[in-house]
């Protein structure tokens, strides 16, 4: 069986279920949370868009046609719960009389830890590095920043294309108008 044919095919018959699919969130868990993490700058949400992601495909496991990998399934699965957090997070502000105006979660340097050994000049640049390119992600409007998210995972053109659920020549638009604007927004750092 090639690995391809392993990727489309989440459980193969005789094969405990549970175990394959504890194997499966193994194998993809990191992923799916950077992913996360990357599309809603807030490690709390990745968290939970995560558990989230892994519960649906769970739920859904006999949905799974094997038309893309395991892999871009879970993706697209991730992006669309990201994308019910970015919705419900502009509600909330709405609703709530305490919200920060800004709409911003918390600072990505928050969410960084401390790196007391080494260099504290590099860790500082490092941290610097990272809230700028988090911060000119996050203005990105929302389909520029999940290709990118995907991309920055080391997806090809067609996976993202497959886990986002758009034509390639789509996925190629936004990934170059994306490259722009975050050239742009980084090019002292680039």
């Amino acid at each position: 069986m090639t690995d391809r044919e392993k990727q489309s095919r989440p459980v193969k018959a005789g094969e405990d279920p549970e175990g394959a699919f504890a194997l499966l969130v193994g194998e993809h868990q990191r992923l799916v949370y950077a992913v996360a993490l990357r599309l809603t700058g807030d490690a709390t949400a990745a968290e939970d868009i995560t558990q989230e992601t892994f519960i649906a495909a769970w739920r859904h496991l006999g949905d799974f046609r094997g038309e893309s990998s395991l892999k871009t399934w879970l993706l697209r699965i991730a992006a669309n719960k990201a994308r019910s957090w970015w919705r419900w997070k502009k509600v909330r502000s709405w609703l709530s009389l305490d919200a920060r105006q800004d709409g911003e979660g918390p600072a990505l340097q928050d969410l960084l830890p401390d790196d007391p050994k080494g260099r504290p000049e590099e860790a500082a640049r490092a941290a610097e590095l990272e809230r700028r390119v988090q911060g000119a992600i996050n203005a990105l409007p929302p389909r520029q920043r999940e290709v990118a998210a995907l991309r920055a995972q080391g997806l090809g053109i067609a996976e993202t294309a497959a886990a986002l659920g758009m034509a390639e020549g789509t996925v190629k638009a936004h990934w170059f108008e994306a490259r722009r604007k975050l050239e742009a927004a980084l090019g002292d750092y680039l």
